[in-house]
């Protein structure tokens, strides 16, 4: 077996079509779909079921509702293939995609990624986003923990998941695909990219990314210490403290801080942040990235602070 593409399933009675069709249609047959139903109370269940019944490829797992994570995993122990990929049940990907990816996999790479579509109901505000940056840095792997972290733009090597190596999600957390995908990139031999967007991630209102109210946006705090605790205790700290520096500026300092700015809690998450930053990276403003953002992002970054924060509260807001 070639790949194993794991879709975790929680309610999502109207898209999950759209999305196993899509896996449906892939031009690649060597691989299999495990489809973990994860305690859904609405039909998502009967409409996976269907296309495990017309489908040999495709397999239907129940377990009681664990979350994302625990679904992620629960899948891999079933997983057979080569590789192995995964694949939010709300999104969905073009026929080709997997074909093409497992092709750059079979030259000896660790993880392949691929580039993203940002996709909203109004046409107007999709954009792709690339699953490798253009950042400038000294490896491929510097380079990649520059880019998105998603878990589903990815193939895998399957052994990655295996005992020795022992890659999971961490439970009960949101941020989840962080600390795994950042490791992951860390230690790869060797990274491939797809420069193409053939992976569709839907953009809805009552998804988790556009949650700005749910207390738990606050665990991206303890997912960063998890990630520095993680490179010190494999000695690889020092060798990508710039890169490191450069993820807690985004998540903590940046686009984490545009989503902190439209809690109720905002200035609970800005003195969290100064904290860690202060305690972490205290030169952080010097960091060797920040050039390379746009003039309105190094501009909010040189300014936002306790002076400031009224103004470009009321601005994002």
């Amino acid at each position: 077996m070639k790949l194993s593409v794991i879709v975790p399933v929680y309610n999502v009675e109207k898209y999950l079509r759209q999305c196993l069709d899509s896996l449906k249609a892939q031009t690649l047959k060597d691989m299999e779909v495990i489809v973990v139903n994860d305690g859904s109370t609405d039909s998502s269940p009967v409409i996976a079921q269907e296309y495990c019944d017309a489908c040999r490829n495709f397999i239907l797992l129940n377990k009681k509702n664990g979350g994302l994570s625990d679904a992620r995993n629960y899948g891999i122990d079933f997983a057979k293939g080569e590789y192995i990929a995964f694949l939010d049940s709300d999104d969905w990907v073009e026929p080709s995609l997997y074909e093409k990816m497992t092709a750059l996999m079979d030259e000896h790479t660790d993880v392949c990624v691929t580039d993203i579509e940002y996709w909203w109901e109004d046409p107007s505000r999709r954009y792709v986003m690339k699953g490798l940056t253009g950042r400038s840095a000294p490896t491929v792997q510097k380079r990649a923990l520059l880019s998105p972290m998603f878990a589903w733009n990815k193939v895998y090597k399957a052994s990655l998941f295996a005992e020795e190596n022992g890659y999971r999600y961490p439970l009960d957390t949101w941020y989840e695909d962080i600390p795994v995908t950042s490791m992951i990139f860390a230690k790869a031999e060797k990274i491939a990219y797809l420069p193409e967007c053939l992976i569709h991630y839907r953009q809805r209102e009552g998804s988790i990314m556009a949650n700005t109210s749910d207390p738990r946006i606050e665990q991206i705090f303890s997912i960063m210490a998890v990630l520095r605790e993680n490179f010190e205790k494999e000695g690889l700290y020092e060798e990508y403290r710039d890169e490191l520096e450069y993820l807690h500026i985004e998540h903590l300092r940046l686009y984490g801080m545009f989503r902190f700015i439209r809690s109720d809690d905002r200035k609970k998450y800005y003195t969290m942040s100064e904290a860690a930053m202060t305690t972490c990276f205290p030169h952080w403003k010097k960091n060797r990235y920040i050039s390379s953002l746009s003039l309105k992002n190094r501009v909010f970054l040189k300014c936002y602070n306790q002076a400031t924060a009224w103004l470009f509260d009321s601005m994002i807001r």
